[in-house]
């Protein structure tokens, strides 16, 4: 394999990697709800991933949409439509999936929706 062949393969695979990287810092996070902190527009999640469970802290910004999917008022409609919530309408225990972006170092919530509803 010539010198130039050789840099080309390593600039690919560096791509890919980096690619990969990226893409599993901007993914679903999902997992139990275990802190809420309203006045720091702060979520924090229970995963567990791999058979290990952490504590990941989502930070909301304004735009930051929260909402939970449920079957409309009117009987005739079927299907769900999607209501939106505040971060004080989230409890402890509750199953949400969060679409984030890493910015600076946190994990900033895109969409977060709530898959469960535990009393």
């Amino acid at each position: 394999m010539t010198k130039a062949m050789f840099v080309i393969v390593a600039l690919v695979v560096g791509a890919v990697v980096s690619a990969a990287h990226s893409v599993a810092d901007e993914g679903p996070i999902s997992g139990a709800v275990k802190a809420i902190d309203a006045s720091g527009k702060t979520l924090t999640l229970q995963t567990t991933a791999k058979g290990e469970t952490r504590e990941v802290t989502i930070v909301l910004k304004p735009e930051s949409k929260i909402v939970k999917f449920a079957r409309p008022p009117e009987s005739a409609k079927t299907g769900f439509v999607e209501q939106p919530l505040a971060l004080s309408d989230l409890k402890p225990g509750w199953i949400v999936s969060v679409t984030t972006k890493h910015e600076g170092g946190n994990e900033v919530a895109e969409i977060v929706t709530v898959v469960l509803e535990k009393p």
